[in-house]
């Protein structure tokens, strides 16, 4: 059938989650739907929908030192799902409800987890970029925001670089480099910081 989705391909995850395994680290991934293929080495938790994701995520915060939300989770939901084809011959409104923000309950539950969020953004300066940043770590209580524009060349969804910001009470720029390099100096700044 047909779906409301993004071009997510959880490349930026993979990334972070091998870098996290080279460093030692003992990991938990939660995944919905990925165009990568995760090696079996990894504890993976599969999910279909935001909700499902939630439920796993809160069962798991108690018990970890870090938490980074890479998924790039849906803001929103249909507030009503039929269980049979739509007919296309006919108007149709979609009535769409927000979602739970996931990263906004994690502190609530663990307040010393080292919490890394993720913000995309389009098309805005890098002042605002920052800005969105920031507020994520007022909202959220994110110790960490790793921010991006997915509107420049070789930074979308699904590509295997992207050009970053690091922000916490200072502003790392990371120019366009792989992910994996990427993730290598997410995990640097972590380990400065924890």
């Amino acid at each position: 059938m047909r779906g409301i989705t993004n071009k997510s391909s959880g490349k930026m995850g993979l990334a972070l989650a091998r870098e996290a395994y080279i460093r030692g680290a003992d990991l938990t991934l939660v995944v919905a739907h990925v165009s990568v293929d995760i090696p079996s080495v990894f504890n993976v938790i599969q999910v279909e929908t935001s909700s499902e994701m939630n439920d796993e995520i809160l069962k798991l915060i108690p018990s970890h030192d870090i938490f980074i939300s890479a998924a790039a989770v849906s803001d929103f939901e249909f507030r009503q799902e039929s269980d049979k084809k739509i007919d296309s011959s006919s108007s149709l409104f979609l009535n769409l409800k927000p979602t739970t923000k996931i990263i906004r309950q994690i502190k609530k539950i663990n307040p010393d987890i080292f919490l890394v969020g993720f913000k995309a953004e389009f098309n805005i300066s890098r002042e605002e970029i920052i800005e969105c940043a920031r507020r994520q770590m007022v909202n959220a209580g994110t110790d960490l925001v790793i921010a991006n524009d997915i509107s420049k060349d070789n930074c979308q969804f699904g590509s295997d670089n992207n050009e970053v910001l690091i922000v916490d009470d200072e502003v790392l720029i990371i120019p366009l480099a792989s992910k994996m390099e990427i993730a290598k100096s997410i995990f640097d700044v972590i380990s400065q910081k924890i």
